[in-house]
């Protein structure tokens, strides 16, 4: 192997998942590649602040924010083991990682990539419309990522 393909050898592997049906064919895909590559892998959900408790807070109200994130954190931790039994099948493997984490999507994942050398997410397939207005997860890590990015279509 040269020194251009050391370079490229991929080791680690990043998943962002958020329990759709395009988001678990990534992670099935990139369990494949995994397995062919033996390399690491590792599955990344991603949960915000409910947006009425920032405004909230910016208007003064004093909150607890420990319990008011309770809920939304336990569903993405219920989101990250549905994406991973949909994807491998039960009883789900052992040396897969899973990370959840509060933030803004494109953000975080743009941060982790920086500790991987591939980032694999699904395409959601929103209208052009919509990806306009709201912008896009999958075309700011594109333009972001600190590894390659593969954007799987189901």
């Amino acid at each position: 192997m040269n020194q251009g393909e050391e370079a490229h050898k991929v080791q680690k592997i990043l998943v962002g998942v958020d329990g759709s049906v395009k988001s678990i064919a990534a992670l099935k895909w990139a369990a494949e590649l995994a397995a062919q590559l033996n390399a690491e892998i590792s599955v990344i959900t991603i949960w915000q602040t409910p947006f009425p408790t920032v405004e909230l807070m910016a208007i003064g109200f004093n909150l607890d924010l420990t319990e008011l994130n309770e809920r939304p954190e336990q569903i993405a931790q219920y989101r990250i083991e549905k994406s991973i039994v949909g994807a491998y099948g039960e009883p789900s493997p052992s040396g897969v990682t899973r990370c959840v984490e509060e933030g803004y999507p494109a953000l975080v994942l743009v941060e982790k990539s920086k500790n991987y050398d591939l980032l694999v997410l699904g395409n959601r397939g929103h209208s052009p419309l919509v990806e306009t207005l709201l912008g896009s997860v999958s075309m700011h890590c594109l333009a972001h990522s600190h590894c390659p990015v593969v954007i799987v279509k189901e």
